[in-house]
């Protein structure tokens, strides 16, 4: 796998990240960025490789590299069950999402980069998604800092339950308009896709469906904007107490 940009190879090189070499532009200027970059890099042993512009953007998969292309090795993903051991070790309480379907790359690093600036623990993504160059790349490096699983959804949810963890639908036309709900205490969201709304089978698994009031003629959100509307609703009901 690869990360490319300068800040998403910072964060990446700040974690714990395993890393197989750094590409550099040839001629490149270094800007604090860069001279971080090369520093991290030199006190980890990576291997730098300075090479042409021309070469870069033919390796890059994202047409965003910024002169920078780091090869890391993948990360040892835990299950669902090893990420709500971790927390009960931790004594942290669970705040999960759940990323049902994102067609677009940006849409999932972007919740990516949401949660985990609001403290969320965990990213749930169904066991056919894959953690891209382009999803790194549009969290800017935070997936590098929140643990990202895989797990199918129902058994999430039923596992998320048994461990008292309450499980709430975000979709337009939810049983309780988002401003008026409880979201304190261990929780999990599940966020739709795109352009397909919770199923009703699993409005049914779930414990609640949130609403986010809709005031103007288009009626539906982005899914990022939608998640980062619900994410930090339970921020702020939090920071109350």
């Amino acid at each position: 796998m690869q990360i490319e940009g300068r800040n998403p190879v910072l964060e990446a090189l700040q974690s714990k990240r395993s890393f197989k070499s750094i590409k550099i532009q040839e001629g490149i200027t270094v800007d604090d960025k860069i001279k971080r970059i090369l520093g991290l890099a030199r006190s980890k042993k990576i291997y730098i490789e300075e090479m042409p512009r021309k070469k870069l953007d033919k390796l890059s998969e994202t047409s965003s590299h910024q002169g920078v292309i780091a090869m890391v090795r993948d990360k040892t993903t835990k299950n669902f069950s090893e990420l709500l051991k971790l927390l009960d070790e931790r004594k942290e309480v669970p705040f999960l999402i759940y990323i049902r379907e994102a067609l677009y790359e940006f849409n999932l690093g972007a919740i990516i980069r949401t949660s985990e600036c609001a403290g969320i623990q965990g990213v749930i993504v169904p066991p056919n998604r894959d953690i891209t160059s382009q999803v790194v790349r549009a969290s800017m490096g935070a997936s590098e800092h929140i643990q990202i699983v895989k797990g199918s959804l129902f058994q999430v949810i039923k596992e998320a339950q048994e461990n008292g963890i309450r499980v709430v639908g975000i979709e337009r036309g939810g049983d309780t308009e988002l401003y008026k709900s409880d979201l304190k205490g261990p929780i999990m969201l599940i966020i739709g896709g795109e352009d397909k709304s919770l199923s009703g089978e699993v409005s049914n698994k779930v414990d609640s469906v949130v609403s986010i009031p809709m005031k103007g003629k288009v009626n539906s959100l982005n899914m990022s904007v939608a998640a980062a509307i619900v994410i930090y609703e339970k921020v702020r009901q939090e920071s109350k107490n």
